[in-house]
């Protein structure tokens, strides 16, 4: 049942490979997209205020497709590192040491996400007063994301300063 249960850990590339299949088609999508916009950009020929919102509303929204297209990516690094080979070197900046760190990383994304995406309804903005409705709840979701972060960030503060107090009593008490 051991040797089951450990190598079923190999079902993970189920995952990792659909978050990089995903990653590649939504990056390919972008780059599809961006030459779209550039020849559109090129042809128009329109400089007025209205062009340089709606050109900027679609670069906005470009920078969201491809952000999460780099996230799947991080996403199945982070798999591919926490189930299937510990030894892969990843960058320094991507840290990641267990599945909760991973979590992090994807709540981050969602955060930035609806960032730009309430960033893009800004930029299209007509004036009225159901934005404030979109922004309230986009608040509402980034604040409870961002309580989450901070009770972790404190626990695992609890938890390093609790591990040190203890590690100090053990050499208290067998010098």
């Amino acid at each position: 049942m051991n040797r089951l249960l450990l190598s079923s850990r190999y079902l993970v590339n189920l995952a990792v490979i659909a978050a990089l299949v995903g990653a590649a088609a939504i990056l390919i999508y972008g780059v599809i997209v961006l030459i779209h916009l550039m020849i559109e950009l090129i042809q128009s020929r329109t400089f007025t205020s209205e062009a340089v919102k709606s050109i900027t509303l679609s670069f906005i929204q470009l920078i969201d497709l491809l952000f999460l297209g780099v996230a799947l990516y991080i996403i199945a690094l982070g798999l591919y590192h926490l189930f299937i080979d510990t030894s892969l070197r990843l960058p320094r900046w991507l840290k990641i040491e267990n599945f909760d760190e991973l979590k992090i990383i994807l709540l981050s994304v969602v955060i930035v996400i609806l960032a730009i995406n309430f960033t893009g309804v800004v930029v299209d903005w007509d004036g009225s007063a159901a934005i404030l409705n979109l922004g309230l709840a986009i608040a509402a979701v980034i604040a409870g994301l961002g309580l989450i972060f901070y009770v972790r960030l404190i626990a695992s503060h609890h938890t390093e300063s609790g591990k040190t107090t203890g590690t100090q009593q053990s050499l208290e008490e067998h010098p």
